[in-house]
């Protein structure tokens, strides 16, 4: 139960992070890539960038989370196996 909790609290704060991220960050563009001709082909978000790498952390606690979930389902159904065959 507390892992659900620390999992919970994590996404808020990637939430209000990102809420922060939204508010305080230009919505100004960085050149990426220039054109053949000197006028920018490719241009990204100050935002976009850092709501990436914010989506990023965020989808890695939750592939986390889940592995840790699904790992300890499966260590109870094993014990619980144990305990019906009479080896524990």
């Amino acid at each position: 139960m507390a892992r659900e909790k620390r999992f919970w609290a994590a996404m808020a704060a990637f939430v209000l992070l990102g809420v922060l991220e939204w508010t305080t960050l230009s919505p100004e563009t960085v050149r990426v890539v220039n054109s053949p001709s000197g006028g920018a082909l490719l241009e990204v978000s100050v935002r976009g960038i850092a709501l990436a790498v914010l989506l990023m952390f965020a989808v890695r606690s939750w592939v986390v989370y889940r592995h840790q979930t699904l790992a300890g389902r499966d260590e109870e159904s094993s014990s619980r196996a144990r305990v019906r065959s009479g080896r524990e």
